[in-house]
C-alpha cells in the first residue's frame, strides 16, 4: 500500500467499497433463498420428468415393423467412437447381416452421441434414463442382450440417427423464392 504524505492511497478505499458491496450482494441472495421452499425430489420414490430432448444411456432397439434386431453389424459406430468403447462382430445371414456380438463399455463412454448419428438403421439410440448405477465396473460392460433389454425397458429419446441427420441438413428454399430466382435469372440475359 503506497502512502501519499502519510495517507493511504485512494485505491484502498475503492477496493474496500467493492468488497463490502460484493459481500452484501452475496448475503442478500442467501437471505432471499433462506426462507424458500426446498425443491428436493425424493429420487428413488419420485421420478423427475425428463425434458423431451434428454439423452441418457445407450441401448439397442428392434425394428418396429418386423421385430428383428435393427443392428446390421456395419461397425460404423465402432469406427466413429472416440474412446473406442464399442466392439461389434458381424454375422452374415441369408437376407441381411446381423451383429454377432455387440459390447459397450459404458463406464468409459463419453455420451458424445456420434454412434447414434452414424447408425444407418437407427439401431443404437439414447434413452430417457440415466439411472444405471452399479457397485462394480463389470456391471457396466454391456453386451447385446443387456443393451436390447435396456431398449425395451426405458423410453427412447427423440434423437435417432435419421432425425439428427435431417436436423443438420440445410433447409430447403421456399418454392416461391426458387421460382422468383429462376424468373429473375431468365430475364437478365434478355436485357
Amino acid at each position: 500500500m503506497a502512502l501519499n504524505g502519510g495517507r493511504p492511497a485512494s485505491g484502498f478505499w475503492s477496493e474496500a467499497g467493492q468488497l463490502v458491496s460484493a459481500v452484501s450482494r452475496a448475503m442478500a441472495v442467501t437471505l432471499r433463498n433462506l426462507f424458500r421452499k426446498p425443491v428436493t425430489i425424493q429420487y428413488p420414490d419420485v421420478q423427475r420428468p425428463y425434458p423431451d430432448r434428454f439423452r441418457g444411456i445407450l441401448a439397442l432397439v428392434y425394428e418396429k415393423d418386423t421385430g428383428e434386431e435393427a443392428c446390421i453389424g456395419c461397425r460404423l459406430c465402432e469406427y466413429v467412437c472416440p474412446p473406442q468403447v464399442i466392439k461389434v462382430e458381424m454375422r452374415k445371414a441369408g437376407k441381411r447381416n446381423y451383429a454377432k456380438t455387440f459390447t459397450l463399455e459404458l463406464y468409459a463412454c463419453e455420451f458424445c452421441e456420434l454412434c447414434v448419428q452414424v447408425c444407418p438403421t437407427d439401431a443404437i439410440v439414447m434413452l430417457k434414463s440415466f439411472d444405471l448405477a452399479a457397485a462394480d465396473r463389470r456391471d457396466l460392460l454391456l453386451d447385446k442382450e443387456r443393451l436390447h433389454a435396456l431398449g425395451l425397458q426405458f423410453e427412447p429419446s427423440w434423437a435417432t440417427g435419421n432425425r439428427l441427420r435431417d436436423m443438420q441438413a440445410p433447409p430447403k428454399p421456399a418454392r416461391t423464392e426458387a421460382k422468383a430466382d429462376a424468373k429473375g435469372e431468365a430475364k437478365e440475359p434478355a436485357e
